[in-house]
């Protein structure tokens, strides 16, 4: 088995909806009692916010009951209720749609409201046209609003493949009760989606989920606020910005972005503008933006001074005079050192001879350091 690390209303409505639900959930999640936590955390006698997150890292996922809530099609006897059921050797053992169009779907309902966390897709003993090649997961406490949990696909095998669900959102855990499997492609084309076998694992505990629910929907109702805030404020609405504030007592964003949309969008004073941008970088509030990007390669060309800082080479070069930067060569290694801002290169073959010089460059200055002009007289 492998582990891979997959209309919106008002504000009122919206409320509305979240309220009526936080009543039903409370009530289903004290039918039951909360088990498995290891004697040396006490959920109950830790309150404290935060503290459902230290539960979270402690407690090992079980297997979740579920239903078959629905699906858009099923083909001959391949019945949606198959799923539940790990039967490798029989071929009739699964959930076949009705078509191969991207509209098919097949959704659980879990017993219980749960924090998923890993999905298991069980397969036939050997391929098959019919495995998902493609296909996504969604979540969510109803089924007119989901999250996407997983984007992925299986191997086209007969190994089980589990995959990892995500479960947070900007950090804040949420629970699930209907999760929704969405085939977008198979391995054979122009063939309808089978789905042979599903498992879900995850956190069932109904103290610890009630709690996270409730983090959650405090999560959703002040995102809520905020985006008014933000809605108003765009559409210069102060009063209403401003009551929504006080209110609320929300804020839409740090103090300091604050600061920069009054003095630039506001006031449209560039000069000051710059300086609170110099000191949002030094605070560090773009890392995370600026870490959720890939590096991109450029190719520069450099032309450093030299800076020749070798105390053993005076008498022992082969090049003669000794050059301000390494010569043109070829199958030489080098290395960076991220940290301390040097590149390293060692040795190579110039097209003449095998070549052991060792130099650092400084990418802080820009210069060529020759550490060693012949590494081979020191046994290197």
């Amino acid at each position: 088995m492998m582990l891979h690390p997959g209309t919106s209303s008002g504000f009122h409505s919206y409320l509305h909806s979240s309220n009526e639900e936080y009543g039903s959930r409370k009530d289903e999640a004290n039918t039951s009692s909360w088990q498995n936590l290891t004697d040396s955390y006490s959920f109950a006698a830790n309150k404290k916010q935060g503290d459902y997150l230290k539960a979270l890292a402690i407690m090992r996922p079980r297997v979740l009951d579920y239903d078959v809530h629905s699906c858009s099609s099923y083909s001959a006897s391949y019945l949606p209720e198959n799923i539940k059921t790990n039967n490798p050797q029989d071929q009739s053992s699964r959930w076949s749609s009705g078509s191969n169009n991207q509209m098919q779907y097949i959704m659980i309902k879990l017993k219980t409201m749960a924090i998923a966390h890993t999905i298991t897709f069980g397969k036939y003993h050997k391929v098959h046209v019919c495995n998902l090649k493609e296909f996504k997961v969604f979540g969510g406490l109803t089924t007119s609003n989901m999250t996407e949990l997983l984007h992925t696909g299986l191997r086209n095998d007969n190994e089980p493949e589990t995959f990892l669900l995500k479960h947070k959102t900007n950090s804040v855990v949420f629970p699930c009760q209907y999760i929704k499997i969405v085939p977008l492609m198979a391995w054979g084309a122009n063939f309808n989606f089978s789905v042979w076998h599903v498992e879900v694992k995850g956190i069932p505990d109904a103290e610890l989920v009630q709690e996270t629910y409730f983090q959650y929907i405090n999560f959703r109702e002040t995102e809520s606020v905020r985006l008014c805030l933000k809605h108003f404020r765009q559409r210069k609405l102060f009063d209403a910005f401003k009551a929504l504030q006080e209110r609320t007592n929300i804020q839409l964003e740090d103090n300091l972005l604050t600061k920069l949309h009054h003095e630039l969008v506001i006031k449209g004073n560039f000069k000051r503008a710059e300086e609170l941008m110099m000191e949002a970088a030094e605070r560090g509030l773009f890392n995370d933006y600026i870490r959720s990007y890939d590096y991109k390669p450029i190719w520069k060309r450099l032309s450093p001074s030299s800076n020749r800082q070798d105390v053993h080479h005076h008498h022992h070069s082969h090049q003669g005079q000794l050059e301000d930067s390494p010569r043109h060569r070829g199958g030489h290694q080098m290395c960076i050192d991220s940290q301390g801002g040097y590149v390293y290169l060692m040795g190579g073959w110039d097209g003449a001879r095998e070549l052991a010089d060792f130099w650092a460059f400084s990418i802080l200055s820009q210069k060529w350091i020759l550490i060693s002009a012949d590494t081979s007289l020191y046994g290197q």
